[in-house]
């Protein structure tokens, strides 16, 4: 029996094929190199040994396993680099020009009967082949005969016929062989290609445009055929219609002279963006960047002006053709692609021509479209966009660039909120970047946009546009003073001056509108006319806006001031402003004008101390605080908008700060004590506490910081004022008692001015309005204003009453069978009521009318019940809510001032409150704020006791914590009790050692209540806790 040959195997050989289609671009490369260098060796490797890894290699590209075909390309693009480059090696081991060809049509060659993968795979390697062979250069040899590349283009051209889907593969191989740096590339064979594609009528497709072009740059004297083109070139401004047909693979329609010249359609789509796109732009930057308009094509005698310019481009061959309504979603796709490319490449003096209304139309609806891939494509511009607008140099190009884009974008959503249409964060980017040129240009845009808004004929859709505008601007305005937020917190420098104007010129627009006479045309040019409503949501906005700015501290003081300082600016330029002043108030705002301007405020980083725990924390937690001046300018500038906004009790309480700081500016003059500017601030705490009471969060918020700024002088009696309120009933009752202690306090203050003063005072505390009757009576459509809110409030319960009235007086007149009386009948009863006598009425009819009576009474008293509930709610509603307030100064003050020994006076009120009141949520909040300033007083960071006069003082405050211990409570009071029990004798015992005896005696005096008294409820972790605070003062003490 006959043994088959065991076949031998080169394993190396394997190995590096193996290696050729290895997904890691390293690994092909070395397997290439050990191909090249160990296996074939020029002169020394047969002919047939190297037929046969040719053969292998072209065998490698019909594969479609990993990435055969890119690493066996390599492989024979070099290898036939080494067969051109030594042309005399022996015949025995040489291989010819054409025997290479063969070899490529017969392996890549299909069999019958294959699989239309196997197909697809063998035309692929066909076209890698071909690729390889081209870039070996091995058929561009000066003895190497013109037919072989003649023969390789025959077999380019016919599988691009042949295999619709693989001409742009075959047009990208002849684009390459003209456009690569072979030197041995003769004009003859590029004017070949061009005559093989007019040939096949391939000429009028992407590739034979971008080929023609290539060819017409690279060998400018070659004489392409005239008749290709009508006009003799692909890029002439009479032809783009045809031009946008080929490029976008669709059949032209063609004259009847040209039917040989007739162009394919393409046969398949593809994702990616065709090459020929690029050849084209490149053109056509060149064409648009040309100074000269008389330079001439120099083969086809072409004029400069009469080639395609790029905005022609964008027009017709993009906008009007892939951007088109009835385009189909891979259009479009196309057409982002594009986009996306020209923003890469493009010079920025040409990207604006892109931002036409159809192609930012499609862009905001492929944003929101169900299709992903189209979103997706959407998307990817618009991050490319932003990226280039980054980039683009010098700053005022790119302001312009960004005003250009942000002006299409809202223009093609109808100037509405794109990002909320869109459901994308588009412009919110844009407001967000780091370069000024671009909100320079964001801000252009929008007052270019409100301006126009006017012009609109309908109501309607101007308040629409104007409010949309105004809320953007916001958005913007927010995003900028985040950043310099950001920039304080990380300490990354100054902010930008232009940027700090651009910010305040936004605040100050707004501002005229809130101010400004509706009737004053001094102005109007800027912002364009607005609509009441517009103007009552620029008003809120703007407090919004002064909100945000005071987290900055001293910047956000400062910009708080710049902004209000333009009043005075444009009082100065006689503009009518919408309240005018007796000669007594013009006085007085003129004289808090002068102050305000004269307070320096910084224009950077918070001037204040930064106060940071000791170093036995673990973090430094840096809090920005306003210095005294600060604050005053705070007060003036919340003043001084409110009365310019029409709120005339402003005016009172501006008179009443100017007398405060007259007579603290006298006494230091006089070289005071410095308790006599500690009684100007307790005067100010009773304005901020009537301030903090208002339902406006920017009221809140600057109450808040202007009572930091004041909280160093602030002594002991004007703590007081807090606490009388945390210590108020909540209820009805409890609401009478705070405003009728008001009422007294305000008395006691008139005593200090005289009668006449005061009377000339309510007789000039009347603001005149200037504005029209039909523009105050119309109402915004958004949230109002929280003080106009209060006047509607008050306005509604009137009227809430007078229709209970009404409902009433028709059941009473129901019940009698009469109707309601007007004036002129109660005049006609009171004439007749002495001549008529009075009608008898029968036992049944009284009855009967009594039953009626009772009922109405009924409802009449179950009415009155409800409202009697519903007050004494909104009077628990109230009083909570200013509870809650008066919490958020004591918080700051904790927060600020934790080493004042005044902090040691509002923990008792604190304890008190988290006791007896019956809301959960403010027991919960003084617990906690007391949990956190304890927990902030550790070592050194505990409050300074001055002397030991105080200290008796605190030792009561320690007895009366003791005493709030032991009452009947919950578990969180207990334990904030015991913290600041500890807290109290940490302060003690730091002040002066020895009052470490009072406290033991204190302590010994709560145990024995525990163990003698029923009523001491005293827990055991409260000893707990005293335990082991001693074991760790022991050491202390005793060293």
């Amino acid at each position: 029996m006959s043994k088959k040959r065991k076949r031998e195997v080169d394993v190396e050989l394997v190995k590096v094929y193996e290696d050729l289609a290895d997904e890691q671009e390293n690994v092909r490369l070395a397997a290439a190199h050990t191909l090249l260098s160990k296996i074939y060796k020029p002169g020394i490797t047969s002919h047939e040994q190297t037929k046969t890894i040719l053969t292998r290699l072209f065998r490698g590209l019909c594969s479609s396993r990993k990435s055969a075909r890119l690493g066996f390309s390599v492989a024979l693009t070099e290898l036939l680099s080494q067969l051109a480059a030594a042309p005399d090696v022996s015949p025995e081991s040489h291989v010819s020009v054409s025997a290479v060809i063969d070899l490529l049509e017969a392996q890549t060659l299909p069999e019958k009967g294959t699989s239309g993968q196997d197909e697809r795979d063998h035309y692929f390697g066909r076209v890698f082949g071909a690729d390889a062979i081209l870039k070996s250069g091995i058929v561009f040899g000066k003895k190497t005969d013109q037919s072989h590349f003649k023969r390789l283009l025959d077999i380019v051209c016919a599988l691009a016929i042949k295999k619709p889907w693989l001409r742009q593969e075959c047009g990208w191989v002849l684009y390459n062989c003209i456009v690569s740096d072979q030197d041995d590339l003769p004009e003859s064979l590029s004017l070949h290609i061009i005559d093989k594609l007019v040939a096949n009528k391939l000429i009028r497709t992407p590739e034979g445009v971008a080929i023609w072009l290539v060819a017409s740059r690279r060998f400018p004297s070659v004489k392409l055929p005239k008749s290709t083109w009508k006009s003799g070139h692909p890029l002439v401004k009479k032809d783009v219609n045809i031009l946008a047909d080929i490029l976008k693979d669709a059949k032209v329609q063609q004259e009847e002279g040209d039917s040989d010249l007739k162009s394919q359609g393409s046969a398949r789509w593809s994702a990616n963006l065709h090459f020929a796109w690029e050849v084209v732009l490149a053109e056509t930057f060149r064409n648009t960047s040309r100074e000269s308009g008389v330079r001439k094509d120099v083969k086809n005698s072409i004029r400069g002006d009469d080639k395609i310019t790029f905005d022609l481009f964008w027009k017709v061959v993009v906008d009007e053709s892939l951007f088109a309504p009835a385009s189909s979603a891979e259009r479009k796709s196309w057409g982002f692609s594009l986009w996306k490319k020209i923003f890469e490449t493009a010079p920025p003096e040409l990207l604006i021509y892109t931002f036409t209304p159809q192609a930012t139309r499609c862009l905001a609806n492929s944003l929101k479209s169900s299709e992903r891939f189209l979103q997706r494509s959407a998307q990817r511009l618009s991050q490319v966009i932003q990226a280039r607008l980054a980039d683009t140099e010098p700053r005022d190009q790119r302001a312009n660039l960004a005003a250009t884009y942000v002006q299409a974008l809202l223009q093609s959503v109808s100037v509405g909120d794109f990002d909320q249409i869109t459901k994308s964060k588009t412009l919110q980017s844009l407001f967000e970047a780091k370069q000024t040129g671009v909100v320079e240009g964001i801000s252009f845009a929008l007052t270019d946009l409100l301006k126009r808004s006017s012009e609109e004929k309908e109501k309607k859709t101007t308040l629409l546009q104007q409010k949309t505008i105004l809320n953007l601007q916001w958005k913007m305005i927010s995003a900028r003073l985040r950043r310099w937020e950001q920039i304080q917190m990380q300490q990354e420098g100054d902010i930008d001056e232009t940027e700090k104007e651009l910010v305040s010129s936004v605040l100050q627009s707004w501002l005229r509108e809130v101010c400004i006479s509706p009737t004053s045309n001094r102005l109007h040019n800027l912002n364009g006319e607005f609509l009441p409503e517009a103007r009552d949501f620029a008003k809120e906005r703007l407090s919004l806006a002064f909100e945000q700015a005071l987290k900055l501290g001293s910047l956000g003081c400062w910009l708080l001031k710049h902004v209000l300082l333009h009043i005075r600016e444009l009082e100065a330029l006689n503009v009518q402003m919408s309240t005018a002043f007796e000669d007594d108030i013009k006085a007085i705002v003129e004289t808090a004008w002068q102050n305000l301007a004269n307070i320096q405020t910084n224009t950077q980083m918070s001037s204040t101390v930064d106060r940071a725990p000791a170093k036995a924390s673990k973090t430094a937690v840096h809090v920005k605080v306003l210095s005294f001046p600060e604050g005053l300018s705070l007060l003036y500038s919340l003043l001084l908008f409110q009365i310019y906004s029409g709120e005339t009790e402003a005016v009172q309480i501006l008179q009443e700060v100017l007398e405060n700081w007259s007579r603290r500016t006298d006494n230091q003059k006089s070289n005071a004590s410095t308790d006599n500017g500690q009684v100007s601030a307790d005067a100010i705490m009773e304005i901020l506490l009537s301030f903090v009471s208002r339902p406006s969060k920017f009221m809140r918020r600057i109450t808040i910081d202007i009572f930091d700024a004041f909280a160093p002088n602030i002594t002991a009696t004007g703590l007081e004022a807090m606490c009388r309120i945390l210590e108020t009933k909540e209820n009805l009752q409890g609401q009478q008692e705070m405003f009728e202690a008001g009422d007294v306090e305000n008395e006691d203050e008139e005593q200090l001015a005289s009668e006449s003063e005061m009377e000339g005072l309510d007789s000039d505390v009347e603001l005149t309005s200037i504005s029209e009757s039909s523009q105050s009576a119309e109402t915004t459509d958004s949230e109002t204003d929280d003080e106009s809110t209060d006047s509607q409030a008050s306005a509604g319960e009137e009227e809430e009453e007078d229709a209970e009235l009404a409902a009433f007086d028709a059941a009473l007149a129901s019940a009698l069978g009469t109707r309601r009386l007007n004036q002129d009948d109660l005049d006609a009863a009171s004439d007749a009521s002495e001549s008529s006598s009075d009608a008898d009425m029968g036992d049944d009819e009284m009855m009967q009318l009594d039953s009626k009576l009772a009922e109405v009474f009924r409802a009449r008293s179950e009415q009155q019940s409800k409202n009697k509930r519903k007050e004494a709610k909104e009077a628990k509603e109230n009083i909570v809510n200013f509870k809650n307030r008066v919490l958020d100064l004591t918080e700051s003050y904790f927060k600020h001032q934790q080493h004042n020994p005044l902090t040691m006076d509002l923990i008792l009120p604190l304890l008190k409150l988290a006791r007896t009141t019956q809301t959960k949520q403010l027991a919960d909040r003084a617990c906690n704020i007391l949990q956190q300033f304890c927990s902030r007083c550790k070592g050194p960071n505990a409050p300074d006791l001055p002397s030991d006069c105080y200290s008796g003082h605190v030792i009561d405050v320690l007895k009366s914590i003791h005493e709030e211990a032991g009452m009947e409570s919950s578990h969180a009071h207990s334990n904030a009790a015991s913290l600041s029990s500890i807290l109290v004798a940490k302060a003690l015992v730091r002040a002066n050692a020895t009052n470490i005896k009072s406290i033991v005696e204190i302590y010994a005096s709560t145990r024995l209540r525990q163990l003698t008294d029923k009523k001491c409820r005293v827990l055991p972790g409260f000893f707990t806790d005293w335990n082991n605070w001693c074991q760790s003062t022991r050491e202390k003490l005793v060293g």
